[in-house]
């Protein structure tokens, strides 16, 4: 009797033990887990759409990271749908900072565990390798530790600078004005040369020094100044942007603003080899490659960069040679 007692009272605990493990609730497995979020801040300052910029002009955006049921893993930038690469990110973003402080620059960038829970960051960026004209969408991506995702893009589109665009850039040759006949004027509208005096044209060369022989030293003066009625002035480049250049010169209204801060220049005369004077308006000092000089006609900015200013000697040792001396000149309007 005892021992079906001790039976029965064994195999009630066991059953009072299996009831009680069935009983116990596993870990919840959440089968269709929620992903997390991602927002680009709509703050001034800051793209959080569609935009239009110019070629290479830098922009920021602010993107808010919030997880779902799982804490926030990376954050991926997309361009045009394939991640940019690491190598290359840095050609897209200059600067990476959240909470004020700078990020190292990665893609994917790798949340840390003080932000896995959410986040904001900042991208300083630039639209880099698009043209005028072309159209990219950036992605951002954000993905948890179960690889559940989420992003938000928008385009950005390449537009061509405010302003009138120019008519024609073109290239001509001024020779010296003691040189072949026709060829001491420079017709800017079509850079061809023409004489000194003729009609068409907006500069002339001056000549030579009379009092220099030419057989043994160079005697050309390599100065220009303006005729028939035009302005020219000198560009000051200290008064212009940083980054100015002739090449980027794409507008009428950079042309006269270079015009309205450009260095006056003093009259002069034209030496011929005779020593007959010629009085000459806007007399440059002597030329050399690189100057940038802005003539005005009427209403017409003609914007010069000189390319070459080449010495065609007269000496005795070459004879057959005589004041070929010429300046190539590139010509914006």
């Amino acid at each position: 009797m005892t021992k079906f007692f001790l039976k029965f009272s064994g195999l009630a605990v066991l059953l009072t033990f299996l009831i009680a493990t069935g009983c116990q609730e596993d870990n919840p497995i959440i089968e269709n887990p929620l992903g997390p979020e991602i927002a680009l801040n709509a703050e001034a300052g800051f793209v959080s759409g569609d935009v239009e910029l110019l070629e290479n002009e830098a922009f920021s955006v602010k993107i808010t990271v919030t997880p779902g049921d799982n804490p926030l893993s990376s954050l991926t930038l997309l361009k045009d749908g394939a991640s940019i690469p690491a190598a290359s990110i840095s050609d897209y973003v200059t600067k990476i900072t959240s909470n004020s402080e700078d990020i190292l620059q990665q893609n994917p960038l790798g949340v840390d565990a003080t932000r896995e829970n959410g986040a904001t960051y900042i991208y300083d960026m630039t639209p880099f390798g698009q043209l005028e004209g072309e159209t990219s969408t950036y992605t951002f991506q954000v993905t948890d530790k179960v690889q559940e995702k989420a992003s938000v893009s928008f385009d950005v589109t390449i537009v061509a600078p405010p302003g009138t665009p120019l008519d024609t850039i073109l290239t001509g040759i001024l020779l010296n004005q003691a040189g072949p006949a026709g060829t001491g004027g420079l017709d800017l509208d079509t850079g061809t040369g023409t004489g000194s005096a003729n009609a068409a044209a907006e500069i002339r060369d001056l000549g030579i020094d009379c009092t220099i022989n030419q057989e043994t030293n160079e005697n050309w003066r390599a100065r220009i100044g303006s005729v028939n009625g035009t302005d020219m002035v000198k560009v000051d480049v200290s008064a212009q942007s940083e980054d100015f250049s002739f090449e980027k010169v794409d507008t009428k209204e950079a042309i006269i603003a270079a015009y309205d801060s450009g260095i006056t220049l003093a009259d002069g005369v034209s030496t011929a080899p005779s020593c007959a004077q010629t009085p000459v308006t806007d007399v440059s000092d002597k030329v050399v490659a690189g100057d940038l000089f802005v003539v005005k006609k009427g209403d017409v900015y003609y914007l010069i960069q000189v390319e070459e200013v080449n010495y065609v000697h007269g000496f005795a040792a070459n004879p057959g040679i005589n004041n070929d001396d010429n300046y190539v000149m590139s010509i914006k309007y």
